[in-house]
């Protein structure tokens, strides 16, 4: 073999080690819902979002295992409506993109869940609502108990965060989320939601919302100013009484020393 049929060969070769040759090789995409992935009945529509690199692509959305839609763009992004009314869009759905011969790998699978199905939890935080820089807080979400209850997700909600927090798996009516070594970006209104572990993901109505406070301040309990006018301080209290008790033994000697002088007269 001469030395340039060699040369070609050797550079064909490396060529061809970096073009992407099967399903996986190229970069991953990513998917998100807007409003979020959590939304109510009364919601239009949700649309998902799948981005990924600048060019001429192809984009497709999956629900499950299921293909749903194909959008060809050159850009990076491409939008799938999607009305909420429609049961079947709830569930986990996935997207991926097409870069000349090749397909992407498939995205984080994202939930879409949609509320109003079930009647609301509770929802509590242990030890209180207000809690010091660096505390930890858990916040419990319950049902009621229900006979042959199935096997539920619960989920944490926070107001602006578009999805879910926390989730939890269980076959209990309670799970517990918790908030380690909190900071001030902590803070806020909290909520959470279950759905049923089985069948179509239909979620609960939100709990009542649960408005977490964070403080530099170790004493997380301070005495509130009602009660502060109600139940006035110890000192304040003898005080009044001393003078006051004070006032009566002057007038009563005031009133024995009347009384005698006039008996002696």
């Amino acid at each position: 073999m001469s030395p340039t049929v060699a040369s070609l060969l050797c550079l064909g070769l490396c060529l061809a080690q970096k073009i992407p040759s099967a399903e996986g090789e190229l970069f991953r995409p990513s998917i998100r819902a807007v409003p979020g992935s959590v939304v109510s009945p009364e919601a239009r529509r949700v649309s998902f979002y799948c981005q990924g690199p600048q060019g001429n692509n192809s984009f497709q959305l999956w629900k499950e295992e299921s293909f749903l839609l194909q959008i060809n763009t050159s850009r990076g992004e491409a939008e799938f409506p999607l009305p909420v009314a429609e049961i079947d869009a709830i569930g986990h759905y996935r997207c991926r993109y097409r870069q000349g011969p090749h397909w992407s790998e498939f995205s984080a699978p994202l939930q879409l869940l949609v509320t109003g199905f079930f009647t609301k939890p509770s929802f509590l935080a242990v030890p209180d609502a207000l809690v010091a820089t660096g505390e930890t807080v858990t916040l419990t979400c319950q049902i009621s108990l229900l006979n042959g209850i199935p096997e539920l997700t619960f989920f944490l909600l926070k107001a602006g965060v578009p999805d879910p927090l926390q989730s939890q798996s269980t076959k209990k009516n309670v799970a517990n989320f918790t908030l380690p070594s909190v900071k001030a970006e902590d803070a806020g209104n909290y909520s959470c939601i279950y759905s049923e572990e089985e069948g179509r993901r239909r979620a609960s109505d939100p709990s009542e919302l649960l408005s977490l406070e964070v403080t530099d301040e170790k004493d997380t309990h301070p005495q509130r100013e009602d009660e502060k006018n109600t139940h006035p301080q110890r000192k304040d209290l003898s005080s009044i009484g001393a003078s006051s008790l004070g006032g009566g033994c002057h007038y009563y000697s005031h009133f024995i020393a009347g009384k005698t002088g006039a008996n002696r007269t």
